[in-house]
């Protein structure tokens, strides 16, 4: 099963948010490079970069990656269809795009009408490519017709083309490929989210071959086994064993504890579920229900089953009442659970 990175939004109210568009974008590629180990946001990709100030470039893009340990792959000059052949490999592809010529999808912003990088993840259905705009907010996956991200794309390409070659003659396609990623920073920095132009600005794309301009993870992200999966549970799920937690201890989404998934925010009671696993753990891990939605694309809060350190659980056994007891019982904790939410909390607290 391919492993699917968390959404990250641009919108982080950080001074140079309205810029982060391609920061925000790598970040969930790096999330994906890693199967969850490294993550990161726009702001913090942006600070691990030397340009502080407008739009970003792939260069930008590959010294922030640098910092992580990881080699971004840099195919600027390239077609739709060499993106296209990397998602089917299982790469995830920071795309750039004319955002008004993917509108309505994604989360465009007035006019649309600027140059736009979003992270498209290699998982298909049908015509349409799973999407995450980082101009959303909160951030989320989306899915998009694989027509649309061409146009898109293509259009980018092509303005970038005709920036780059305005008033030159013959250009060698190296020195070609590097004056499209300048001319990509400039009209970046131009035309934002916050600030796009009316109307499209005109440029000649004449001669631009349909090369587009994007980056891609190193590596397809590594297969997980579904069994270590985060698993949304049934509703009314009960055990005859309960787990103390203190407040601040981590939870995962997987058995051997590899992918971090957020911590505890208060102490909670709850139950856990079965005989310790996670053959990689000294002491191994326990599965647990807690209430979460940060790490579901919808941001919907789940009872969801993930896990903990054995030697981060304080367990005792609870026998659950039965008949109408139970019942009661599981009335009075929905209850709680609906005030908690209402009052924008996790309960148990995550």
């Amino acid at each position: 099963m391919t492993y699917r990175a968390l959404p990250v939004t641009q919108r982080d109210g950080t001074p140079l948010a309205n810029s982060n568009c391609r920061m925000a974008s790598i970040a969930t590629g790096l999330d994906y490079e890693s199967a969850g180990l490294q993550t990161s946001t726009g702001a913090e990709m942006r600070a691990r970069q030397s340009d502080q100030s407008g739009g970003t470039d792939s260069g930008d893009a590959a010294e922030a990656w640098a910092s992580y340990g990881q080699a971004l792959r840099v195919r600027d000059g390239a077609t739709f269809d060499d993106a296209r052949a990397d998602l089917v490999a299982g790469r995830l592809v920071h795309l750039d795009v004319w955002a008004a010529a993917m509108a309505p999808a994604g989360c465009p912003s007035g006019t649309g009408q600027y140059g736009h990088t979003i992270a498209v993840a290699p998982e298909q259905s049908g015509t349409r490519w799973l999407v995450s705009d980082p101009w959303c907010s909160p951030p989320k996956w989306a899915w998009i017709d694989e027509a649309l991200l061409r146009e898109a794309a293509e259009t980018w390409g092509g303005m970038c083309y005709g920036e780059a070659t305005s008033g030159r003659g013959s250009i060698a396609e190296s020195v070609l490929r590097a004056l499209m990623r300048l001319a990509a920073k400039r009209l970046m920095s131009q035309y934002r989210p916050d600030a796009p132009a009316l109307v499209a600005p005109p440029f000649d794309t004449a001669g631009a071959g349909g090369r587009i301009m994007f980056t891609t993870t190193s590596a397809p992200a590594p297969e997980i086994e579904e069994a270590d999966m985060p698993i949304v549970a049934a509703a009314g799920l009960v055990s005859t064993v309960r787990a103390r937690i203190a407040k601040g201890v981590d939870w995962y989404e997987d058995a051997n504890l590899t992918r971090r998934g957020g911590s505890f925010s208060a102490d909670a009671d709850i139950w856990y579920i079965g005989a310790p696993v996670g053959e990689l753990v000294e002491g191994g891990s326990y599965a647990v229900q807690v209430n979460t939605g940060s790490i579901y694309g919808d941001g919907v809060v789940r009872p969801t089953i993930v896990y903990v350190a054995v030697a981060d659980a304080d367990t005792y056994t609870a026998v659950p009442p039965s008949g109408a007891d139970a019942d009661e019982v599981r009335e009075l904790r929905d209850i709680e659970w609906e005030d908690a939410l209402r009052r924008g909390e996790a309960w148990p607290s995550t």
